[in-house]
């Protein structure tokens, strides 16, 4: 696979174009990041990433935690022995797993739909505001992302060339593991490439691999079975919160004082299930609202929503995306002629990965821009029936070489 992407490196002027625009957008973030310098944001992924280095175990301040999944941590643990400097070092190499991940994503755009396109979606990805940035913060979606982008490339090259699928297979349910609401995604992703009957057992064996180890951790840990993390009905509660009394706020911010992750899950079902049962209208209607925030603007960015920075980074790039999105799927309906049954299943599963995505924060939260971000990449691979439309209209050739 190296030497897949070194000759391509030595026979297309395209991917030289790719890669060495990559290797400018690297550098001047390496240098803004180590030369400002600039401060990464870190929240609780660093902060058990600390305790891991420290050697508190897998924790946050309250004890043993399954508020994160175990991969972005681990994956911080290294640097966080660096201490304060650690962050930026940790900074420094998501940088480079983008810059690789730019790389991977014309190569696995290659495969499936054909060089030109794969330089469009490159390009794209490499110039997408948010995603210039969002390296710059320790959230697992800077590495959920490259991961996914490499899992794709090795599901295509191993269909390819008729190679070995374990190593994809694995790269899939480790995706899935650093961002669960990823997994029904990743098993139709898994299904797709490697779902003929002779692969049933090395997937339900690779995704024992990676799954079976946390599970056994939390159940020794916290007595109950929690095969990914553990917020729930966390995550309810936090979609709910201007509608819980001030008397519901006022116990759980007690009991975040002294409780962990898992503990509190049985602090927060109670208020979840009364606003349920009382206010089910209420809910239904926030729910709708979550789902616009999801695909416009979280509220708690409204009051910076005409700034240049979010115009640029979420406004501009979700409206074209969007509009590129919706006419996308009136072609696949209309003009499915003009694409192959394997790349429209392809498309129909990216497309169920961006409504379940979105479905999932509608009912639950729907606060930050990063929950977007997971999946905001499948949309510019999406832009494919637009650029093989239009050309098949006007009489040209396909894509595909």
């Amino acid at each position: 696979m190296i030497f897949d992407v070194l000759k391509d490196w030595k026979e297309s002027k395209q991917f030289r174009l790719i890669g060495w625009l990559g290797i400018v957008l690297l550098t001047i973030k390496l240098v803004m990041l180590f030369g400002i310098p600039i401060i990464p944001h870190a929240i609780e992924d660093w902060y058990i990433a600390k305790h891991i280095a420290e050697g508190s175990g897998y924790s946050l301040s309250n004890g043993s935690t399954a508020l994160k999944t175990p991969v972005y941590p681990l994956f911080l643990s290294l640097p966080a022995f660096i201490d304060e400097f650690g962050k930026i070092f940790a900074c420094g190499l998501q940088h480079i797993l983008w810059f690789f991940a730019t790389l991977l994503i014309y190569k696995a755009s290659s495969i499936r739909f054909g060089s030109r396109f794969a330089f469009v979606v490159s390009l794209l990805f490499a110039l997408h505001p948010a995603y210039v940035y969002y390296p710059y913060v320790l959230e697992s979606t800077a590495l959920t992302v490259p991961l996914f982008i490499l899992f794709w490339y090795l599901a295509e090259y191993s269909k390819l060339q008729s190679l070995n699928t374990k190593i994809p297979m694995l790269t899939g349910w480790l995706t899935a593991l650093t961002q669960p609401i990823l997994l029904p995604g990743i098993l139709a992703l898994q299904l797709f490439y490697f779902g003929k009957k002779r692969n049933v057992i090395s997937l339900i064996l690779t995704a024992l691999v990676i799954f079976t180890p946390w599970t056994i951790r939390n159940a020794m840990t916290f007595e109950t079975f929690i095969p990914t993390k553990s917020p729930m009905w966390m995550n309810f509660y936090e979609g709910m919160q201007k509608d819980v009394t001030s008397q519901e706020q006022a116990h759980i911010e007690s009991a975040r004082r002294y409780m962990n992750d898992v503990e509190l899950e049985k602090e927060y079902k109670p208020i979840v299930l009364r606003q349920f049962s009382e206010n089910f209208p209420t809910y239904v209607n926030r729910s709708f609202h979550r789902f616009t925030e999801f695909w416009s603007l979280p509220d708690r960015y409204r009051n910076q929503m005409w700034t240049p920075a979010i115009i640029v980074s979420r406004i501009l790039p979700q409206l074209l995306l969007g509009i590129g999105l919706f006419l996308s799927i009136l072609m696949i309906i209309k003009m499915s002629n003009h694409l192959s049954i394997d790349d429209r299943h392809f498309l129909i599963i990216l497309i169920g990965i961006l409504i379940y995505v979105s479905i999932i924060y509608s009912l639950t939260q729907a606060a930050n821009i990063r929950f977007k971000l997971d999946v905001e990449w499948l949309q510019i691979l999406l832009l494919f029936p637009i650029f093989q439309g239009f050309p098949k209209l006007a009489g040209f050739q396909g894509t595909r070489e």
